[in-house]
């Protein structure tokens, strides 16, 4: 049993609080994250799925903080980050085949630091446990 450093605790407890802030606000929420976003259009259904695997993600990172076991965490971590780097391509497209206002390319923008953020902090310290155990 491989214990996880206090680092990967903290990198996943980042990772979870984003993902439920996100999360509950396209699954719960839908129409409000819509007139925050000032998205051009709103897909109610896309927007409660997305939120509803990202409050998913959520709670496996709260089971993986309670197990604090790297070779029971490693999978869920793995999935997380691609689920991330899909994020980022959806992102990417949008940019280029969405038109919509100022307000809602910079929200879009902020996701996209936020992800690529995430994605090169959470590739890091994957690595780095790897390397560790």
């Amino acid at each position: 049993m491989a214990e996880m450093s206090k680092e990967m605790k903290i990198v996943i407890i980042v990772n979870v609080i984003v993902a439920f802030i996100y999360g509950f606000f396209q699954l719960i929420f839908p129409e409000i994250y819509y007139q925050l976003t000032d998205a051009p259009a709103i897909d109610v259904p896309a927007l409660r799925i997305c939120g509803g695997a990202l409050v998913v993600l959520g709670i496996f990172g709260l089971i993986a903080i309670i197990r604090a076991d790297w070779e029971k965490v490693k999978i869920a971590f793995e999935i997380a980050i691609a689920y991330e780097i899909l994020l980022l391509i959806l992102d990417i497209v949008a940019y280029i085949t969405v038109t919509g206002s100022a307000t809602y390319f910079t929200g879009l923008v902020i996701a996209t630091i936020i992800k690529i953020i995430l994605i090169v902090i959470n590739i890091y310290f994957y690595l780095r446990e790897e390397k560790r155990t």
